[in-house]
């Protein structure tokens, strides 16, 4: 029988990341903090009630929510209580020695098809969603999403908790300093990203502009 993966959530992401654990040989079992949710429950894979999962904290949990501030406080209520692993599709590639610093992340989620080549830095939480690709030398911190088809350069800072949107562009830093996304930064979808972006602060357009 294969291995049970607790997923926090019910959504089309918490979807996908089932796909990832199936891909990997394990069982997904959706978590609900609303029991409405069982009884109307209509996908092959099992859903429980949190304290239901809760009964098993040796099992694997992952948190299948893309939105970064939600994920980080169910990591935060939960985190004491329950064993969050990394996630990783298989079809995935990585340069030297950057699986074994995926392996060290908690609670990560790299979907398939991204493309991480070296010496990058990856915090705890975070979201690698199909097809993006970070190149050597980045540092992501927790709680980081790079959306689909997201394309990071070399030389990037990406902080804690910013949203990197679907087929966004984050050009190179300098080898002395890096290009800096700011925390809880939004990048737009299709964004070029041609200098540092300020913290709490939305980025759109070729080139990015802020305009919140």
């Amino acid at each position: 029988m294969m291995e049970p993966l607790f997923i926090f959530g019910t959504g089309g992401h918490a979807y996908d990341v089932a796909d990832v654990a199936a891909a990997n040989n394990l069982r997904p079992i959706f978590v609900t903090h609303d029991p409405t949710e069982i009884s109307g429950w209509t996908s092959v894979d099992e859903i429980v009630i949190e304290t239901d999962a809760l009964r098993f904290p040796t099992a694997a949990f992952i948190i299948g929510i893309g939105n970064n501030a939600l994920r980080r406080r169910i990591a935060e209520r939960f985190a004491p209580d329950v064993r969050f692993v990394t996630l990783v599709h298989p079809d995935t590639s990585f340069g030297r020695a950057q699986r074994e610093v995926v392996a060290a992340s908690v609670g990560t989620v790299i979907f398939a098809g991204v493309r991480m080549t070296n010496t990058i830095k990856i915090g705890n939480f975070c979201t690698f969603n199909v097809n993006s690709t970070i190149s050597h030398d980045c540092e992501i911190a927790d709680f980081v999403n790079v959306s689909p088809g997201a394309n990071i350069a070399g030389n990037v800072r990406v902080d804690e908790g910013a949203w990197i949107g679907t087929g966004a562009a984050i050009n190179e830093g300098g080898v002395g300093r890096k290009r800096r996304i700011g925390s809880n930064a939004v990048i737009g979808a299709g964004a070029v990203v041609l200098a540092d972006c300020d913290p709490d602060s939305t980025y759109v357009g070729v080139p990015a502009r802020k305009i919140k």
